[in-house]
């Protein structure tokens, strides 16, 4: 039910602090909510391709939230956290954040990531109540921010 991704601008950010940190988040959630999919990538017979647990897109409504990281190549036209695209059929809403360059800069943190994940579900609930067929669950979403949280926090310490 959420998924994250980056976008980065800049070949110095490969391995950087903050792609580690994100990459951390993005595990955890997949832990948390399976592997992203859509049906064209199921078998005839309905078992995955994909090993593990799996979500399958427009099963239920989700939120992809993507990073947009600023490097040496420059920066993103994204003003503020927003909504960016909205699929009624896959139940889907990509939610586009863009990371201030002194935040990219210092590598990230935990708080930016998980005040980033809360927006972007606030951002999901309301979308979803207006345009979407079914409501965004977002008691649920926001147990599992707090368990990526709780993830990440284990890990740097």
């Amino acid at each position: 039910m959420i998924a994250t991704g980056g976008h980065y601008r800049g070949p110095e950010l490969s391995g950087s602090r903050i792609q580690k940190l994100l990459n951390a988040a993005m595990k955890a959630l997949i832990q948390e909510c399976g592997l992203f999919i859509g049906a064209d990538d199921l078998d005839h017979d309905g078992l995955g391709r994909t090993p593990g647990r799996i979500f399958t897109v427009g099963s239920t409504p989700a939120v992809n939230v993507v990073f947009y990281v600023p490097g040496s190549l420059g920066g993103f036209d994204i003003p503020k956290i927003e909504a960016s695209r909205f699929s009624r059929k896959k139940k889907l809403l990509l939610v586009a954040v863009p990371v201030p360059p002194e935040v990219a800069q210092a590598g990230g943190s935990v708080e930016f990531i998980i005040d980033a994940l809360h927006k972007a579900n606030a951002i999901a609930a309301a979308v979803f109540a207006r345009k979407g067929n079914e409501p965004f669950d977002l008691a649920r979403a926001e147990a599992i921010v707090e368990k990526v949280r709780q993830s990440l926090a284990a890990q740097a310490g």
